[in-house]
């Protein structure tokens, strides 16, 4: 990734685009677009911030760079932060899961069902991230 270059002028577009391509894929159950430019407030500098969940979880870490390397091709930027939410930790998925515009639904049931138990985690971890931070903050 190649640091604060402006995304292309037509990113709506493309990213449409990359919805379509990633609907195409059988092993993405759903995909969702979240960060500044699901929220509409794109800045110059602003990267595409996309997450995928893996029907098999197997070679995940190859899925990911394979699917990169094509949303770079289609997306005419590599300012790309790409999440497999199948391996996220629960404190990103909850950040995610505030800002998330869905962009591929292959699997509605499986989708409301991960959306369901990660808010209920996301809701007990935000209690004990708290008290962490507090701790820490205590304590120096």
């Amino acid at each position: 990734m190649i640091k604060y270059q402006p995304l292309p002028s037509n990113i709506y577009e493309l990213i449409e685009e990359a919805g379509h391509y990633l609907a195409s894929r059988a092993d993405i159950a759903f995909a969702y677009l979240f960060g500044s430019l699901a929220r509409g407030r794109a800045f110059p500098l602003s990267d595409v911030d996309i997450a995928v969940y893996l029907e098999k979880e197997t070679a995940l870490t190859m899925s990911k760079m394979a699917l990169l390397g094509d949303l770079i091709d289609i997306l005419h930027t590599d300012e790309i932060d790409l999440v497999v939410l199948n391996q996220a930790p629960v404190s990103l998925i909850k950040r995610i899961l505030s800002s998330k515009k869905v962009i591929v639904d292959r699997n509605p049931s499986l989708r409301q069902k991960f959306e369901s138990v990660m808010m209920r985690l996301g809701f007990d971890f935000s209690f004990v991230e708290k008290r962490i931070l507090e701790r820490r903050y205590m304590c120096g």
